[in-house]
């Protein structure tokens, strides 16, 4: 029983610490929403976008030093964070369309209507940033736990990477 258990946590490892990780985000992202709209007056939707782009530079920095520390790293952190902030463009527009759909026409309150849109968001990030940005596949058996060392994750990923064909549309379908 203890050895499904660990399986399960080997093989859902990085997924769970990525979603800890957006909670956080949800956290910096709900702050700087309220601080814009009741602290500055900012309309919804400027607020939104504003606040959304702090969860997504404070998620970057905290997914590149903990669920993908052990990843590939294609590229430097400069295009590591380009490529997180181009996803994230598409989950910052999820999470405004979802935002203004659910105050606007269901009329839930702002903070609420906020944490559903964030979690809308939150698959299409962890699918595409783990497949272009640190470069593997999400259901990939060479996901490293977190007690891995540095030496096997490093030959592990190498045969991952060499695995993977196509664009990000293709893979995002597999």
């Amino acid at each position: 029983m203890l050895m499904i258990f660990q399986n399960i946590y080997r093989r859902y490892a990085r997924p769970i610490c990525f979603g800890l990780v957006g909670l956080s985000g949800a956290v910096v992202n709900t702050g700087v929403l309220w601080g814009l709209v009741w602290g500055l007056g900012l309309p919804v939707l400027p607020a939104s976008a504003l606040a959304t782009e702090a969860a997504i530079l404070s998620n970057f920095l905290l997914n590149d030093r903990w669920p993908f520390r052990t990843a590939a790293h294609p590229g430097g952190l400069v295009q590591r964070l380009l490529r997180f902030n181009g996803v994230a463009l598409g989950g910052m527009a999820i999470t405004t369309a979802v935002l203004v759909a659910l105050t606007a026409l269901g009329h839930l309150p702002l903070l609420f209507a906020n944490l559903l849109a964030v979690g809308a968001a939150m698959a299409w990030n962890y699918v595409v940033n783990s497949r272009w940005t640190w470069g593997q596949r999400t259901g990939d058996s060479a996901q490293p736990a977190l007690s891995d060392d540095l030496s096997s994750v490093v030959g592990r990923q190498s045969l991952a990477l060499s695995g993977v064909e196509g664009s990000v549309a293709e893979e995002v379908l597999i």
